[in-house]
């Protein structure tokens, strides 16, 4: 892999002809391939990483000719950034859940004769080695998929489907822990690293202790003094990134494999052909598991529901827990584990220890997701705080850590 501050165009040819052609493409039989690198991510999506999408137009031995549409992702190739986030750890963990944990439920769901888990793209090649970090990914944008704009709340039709999504993963983790403990073991013991504690004691990480210091400032500016004091003691007098390093170090008996990374970006969706304004979705896909540890399913569940909803949709929250333990019971039924290994008074339970997780996170992650698209953060600059402040000033970054707060308050048991 090229080192230094930037990837250059004909460096990045280079290495992807030798990660595509050297091992992807040579397990398919290929005799010839004509590679086309057609554009990059936006980098206000993948701090973490750099993306490049490449169109592969391959033919085998027989003649017989096929495409693939790929996502190339490896590590920051910016020294600044890898000083500062825990890009390897990250990468090592993603390329364990693609390369063990999926095809590990898979085996599991065939074992029951149950579909497989597919709300997560394809993995053709991983590379982890002293100098490279690569996984390559079906391109699911060439599938019809896409981001929900990020600076819109969901709605419910589109909660639900991650909803689903998280409700089928968490199962899969518990009926798989629970029937092969063993394999799981094997899995998951080499986990020491924990990459979502070691951003969030990094520099960006303290950026956390900014997200509540903005509620504390907002509640204050709008004589919100109730509330105010409400939060403030749900949330304690320790530092905040201490709270939240001391959640990731816990031992959490009912606790599942996580996605980790539960914003915005990081679901694609599906819609009907002919929904233009993409309303009604008919498939969801989960990306980014850089941040996966073992916890909790209300890590999950809190991240996604504080940053990803607006003030309506937390009025609905009664019904969206039921609808995601719905599902979750259900598949663990079909799986073969009894639902009373988690059950719903044990999810309102977790929600009353762990949502402490999901509310001290949002307001630093809607500081990412409400930034103008055109004035994206660069962790790599000394002016990147500044221009996530810009977030802060707008009346929707308001009104959601206001009604993230209050809901936190009236959900979470004191401290």
């Amino acid at each position: 892999m090229a080192s230094g501050s930037e990837l250059d165009t004909e460096t990045l040819l280079n290495d992807l002809h030798k990660w595509v052609s050297a091992e992807t493409l040579r397990k398919k039989n290929i005799e010839k391939y004509d590679l086309k690198v057609y554009g990059a991510d936006e980098k206000a999506e993948h701090y973490g990483s750099d993306i490049a999408f490449v169109d592969i137009t391959a033919e085998n031995f027989d003649g017989d000719k096929r495409e693939y549409s790929l996502v190339i992702k490896y590590g920051q190739m910016m020294k600044a950034l890898r000083d500062k986030l825990p890009i390897r750890d990250g990468f090592e963990r993603e390329i364990d859940i693609y390369t063990k944990v999926v095809p590990a439920f898979h085996r599991f769901q065939q074992e029951k004769n149950l579909p497989v888990f597919n709300s997560i793209p394809k993995c053709f090649l991983s590379k982890f080695t002293a100098t490279e970090e690569v996984i390559i990914l079906e391109n699911l944008k060439r599938a019809g998929f896409s981001i929900h704009k990020r600076q819109i709340p969901m709605d419910l039709n589109h909660m639900k489907f991650v909803l689903r999504a998280y409700a089928e993963w968490h199962a899969l983790s518990f009926a798989f822990k629970h029937q092969k403990k063993d394999e799981f073991e094997s899995i998951t013991h080499t986990w020491i690293n924990n990459p979502m504690k070691d951003f969030v004691c990094s520099g960006p990480g303290k950026l956390i202790n900014v997200g509540q210091k903005n509620v504390y400032n907002i509640l204050r500016n709008l004589n919100e003094i109730d509330l105010l004091n409400e939060y403030r003691s749900r949330t304690g007098d320790k530092d905040f990134v201490a709270i939240l390093v001391d959640l990731l170090n816990n031992d959490e008996p009912q606790s599942v494999i996580l996605h980790g990374d539960c914003w915005n970006s990081n679901f694609l969706f599906k819609y009907e052909d002919d929904d233009t304004e993409h309303e009604n979705c008919t498939k969801v896909a989960l990306l980014d598991f850089q941040m996966s540890s073992i916890n909790s399913p209300v890590f999950d569940l809190s991240q996604f529901i504080y940053s990803c909803t607006s003030e309506d949709g937390l009025s609905q929250f009664d019904l969206m827990l039921d609808f995601y333990y719905d599902h979750f019971a259900n598949y663990l039924l079909e799986l073969g584990t009894d639902p009373s290994v988690f059950t719903r008074s044990d999810l309102t339970a977790h929600w009353k220890k762990y949502a402490i997780y999901g509310a001290l996170l949002c307001p630093m992650i809607l500081m990412f997701v409400l930034v103008d698209k055109n004035n994206t953060p660069e962790f790599d600059k000394d002016n990147y705080q500044d221009v996530l402040n810009t977030s802060v000033q707008k009346d929707e970054y308001r009104s959601r850590v206001v009604a993230v707060a209050r809901h936190f308050v009236e959900h979470f048991e004191a401290l």
